[in-house]
């Protein structure tokens, strides 16, 4: 029997700042996917049909959706409660590897039930429908009051408000942080080539990006598959040896000197993409649909790039969001950047320390140590980088803040900073949003009004 789904985010959001001040957690793309996208592939591949269920996201964030099919924050019951299906619950930092996501979907661990937590909380349940409604209940009453208290004050104990049933504990991965990212690319990149090799198609329905009024036929929401890249003719095939491991969608255009090295992972270029002479291209690496690699261009492996990316220079283990712009040189790595962000030419973060210690980060909650010897950026959505930006290791910067003046910005930079500087002004709202409607118009897009909303809500906290 195929679970009936509910993928939620909890306090835990906020280790996945700054994209998660816009984003729900399950919405983050890890690899070619993020959350919400696998658990309908698989559900698609199981029964064929989409499988969807309900999301559970903050009150701001749930009409951003362009998903269909989802019940998005129910404030009763859950589809199908008066079912027998049992309700498979997932935190939106889920690991999400299709070959978890079908066994938990099958419910190969029985009737019985499981729970997995961590250090984080509640990664994943299976739960009857009696129990899933404790869930939900104490779900919703978590929400409200997040809106109003600290995570640190209130996190959801939701799994301690079910009653005491013979419950089987079970292991589900899920990450704690959004440096977590990165690492765990690869793995999830050879699960993606593995479930797509057989022509699965798939479509994207990307959180937050609406179609402008005269782009009825946005490139990205076109249902595609991938082919092995040796029926491209005229590829440069620097390494011939591993040239099944080249995917591309359709209208893949790879110009003459393109370097392919296969030797570490696939390399996926979806429909649309275009690649300009004199590039290398190394995997595991994923570039989304409608992206441009410039002219001389290094991408190392270990990275993910959404829909519409522009990219040059050099950039290595790093994950970029929707639209994202780095259009002319400069190095980026281990780095996880938002949606609708331009950086500046010559915009350079470091991602190693000169002790070669661990990197510390302040997420907004005070410094964490990540246990890592490489970090670089983390970029909310919005922000925007001056030519010639230096940027330290660890470095979080908020949404919509734009960066400039020459002096690098300390390690933590909160929402709309006009700047960089703890002593400079915040960047007007009104101003942050009509310089985002002439961003998004310039790629088809239009600024929704709950985006509107969303930038207000921010510019407040």
């Amino acid at each position: 029997m195929i679970r009936s789904v509910v993928i939620f985010e909890d306090h835990s959001l906020e280790n996945f700042r700054p994209l998660a001040l816009s984003v729900p957690t399950y919405e983050i793309r890890m690899g070619m996917f993020n959350l919400r996208e696998r658990v309908e592939l698989a559900g698609k591949n199981l029964c064929n049909q989409d499988k969807k269920g309900t999301l559970l996201c903050r009150n701001s964030l749930g009409s951003l959706h362009t998903c269909e099919g989802w019940d998005i924050n129910p404030e009763g019951c859950l589809q199908e409660l008066d079912s027998q299906n049992r309700y498979l619950w997932l935190n939106g930092r889920c690991l999400p590897k299709f070959s978890e996501i079908i066994e938990l979907l099958e419910g190969a661990s029985g009737e019985s039930g499981f729970i997995c937590v961590d250090d984080h909380g509640l990664v994943a349940a299976d739960l009857s429908p009696e129990q899933s409604q404790t869930m939900l209940a104490s779900w919703n009453l978590w929400k409200e009051q997040y809106s109003t208290i600290t995570p640190d004050q209130a996190p959801w104990r939701g799994v301690e408000n079910l009653p005491k049933l013979p419950l089987q504990e079970r292991r589900v991965q899920g990450l704690g942080y959004i440096w977590d990212i990165v690492p765990a690319t690869s793995e999830l990149l050879a699960q993606d080539i593995d479930f797509l090799s057989n022509g699965r198609t798939y479509t994207r329905r990307p959180f937050g990006i609406f179609p402008g009024t005269d782009n009825t036929e946005a490139f990205w929401l076109k249902e595609s598959s991938l082919v092995q890249g040796s029926t491209i003719p005229a590829i440069h095939k620097q390494f011939p040896d591993n040239s099944d491991d080249l995917w591309v969608g359709s209208d893949v255009k790879l110009s003459v000197g393109t370097a392919l090295d296969t030797t570490n992972g696939p390399i996926i270029l979806d429909h649309g993409v275009t690649v300009m002479p004199h590039c290398y291209l190394e995997g595991p690496l994923y570039v989304g649909p409608g992206s441009r690699i410039k002219a001389g261009a290094t991408i190392y492996g270990e990275s993910s790039f959404g829909i519409g990316n522009r990219l040059a220079g050099e950039i290595g283990e790093s994950t970029f969001s929707d639209f994202a712009n780095k259009q002319h040189d400069g190095f980026i790595g281990h780095a996880v950047l938002g949606s609708w962000i331009n950086l500046g030419a010559m915009t350079t973060n470091s991602d190693l320390k000169n002790n070669y210690g661990n990197v510390r980060v302040d997420l907004g909650s005070g410094v964490v140590d990540t246990g890592l010897r490489f970090v670089g950026l983390l970029l909310g959505d919005h922000a925007k980088t001056a030519i010639g930006t230096l940027f330290n290791t660890g470095t979080c910067v908020g949404f919509a803040s734009n960066i400039f003046g020459g002096v690098m910005p300390p390690k933590f930079v909160a929402n709309f900073s006009w700047g960089g500087l703890p002593e400079n002004p915040l960047y007007d709202v009104d101003k942050a949003m009509a310089t985002a409607e002439v961003v998004m118009s310039r790629r088809g897009c239009r600024l929704s009004e709950a985006g509107k909303k969303l930038m207000r809500e921010l510019a407040e906290k």
